[in-house]
């Protein structure tokens, strides 16, 4: 019984840092985020921490030990961090507008990230895709509101800035 939760607790573990790389690859190059909510990912580490305790019963190999310590000691900092993800996106990032495409096919979910005192207001505007697969195309610094227009189904105005969404578009200051 311990062989399966060792080994099926670091698979986990690895699929989990390739989600993990690519929510980070596509924060910083602004592309479709695939990746799982911070907080999915968060009870999967959690469920692959607990696997790789219970992992420690099989002591069949060096490998199957190696394998237990790699995933308490790899899903245990990475729970810790989407535990901060999930916070930062429940206290730090507040809703404040949603502007809908004239054919309703596009929806961009705007907020206003807020980082404490030492950081100013800013925006951000989030297009969702299928299932929870998130784009940033905005992103602008010193601003606390939204001001989105549709020029027609594929173009946006938001704050002076026009971005061409079928074009994959994208602001940020």
């Amino acid at each position: 019984m311990g062989r399966k939760y060792n080994l099926w607790s670091f698979l986990l573990c690895l699929l989990i840092i390739v989600f993990s790389l690519q929510a980070l690859y596509a924060s910083y190059n602004r592309t479709w985020q695939v990746a799982p909510p911070a907080l999915t990912l968060w009870l999967l580490t959690v469920i692959t921490f607990v696997s790789g305790i219970i992992g420690f019963k099989d002591k069949s190999s060096r490998r199957a030990r190696w394998r237990s310590w790699l995933t308490v000691l790899i899903a245990f900092p990475l729970s810790a961090i989407f535990l901060l993800g999930v916070a930062v996106n429940t206290f730090a990032r507040e809703p404040i507008e949603t502007a809908q495409s004239p054919d309703s096919k596009i929806t961009i979910d705007f907020y206003t990230l807020n980082g404490g005192a030492a950081t100013s207001i800013s925006v951000e505007g989030i297009v969702n895709g299928p299932l929870w697969f998130k784009k940033r195309i905005y992103y602008d610094d010193n601003m606390d509101k939204a001001d989105a227009a549709w020029i027609n189904n594929h173009i946006i105005t938001i704050n002076n800035h026009t971005l061409n969404l079928d074009k994959g578009e994208t602001f940020s200051d």
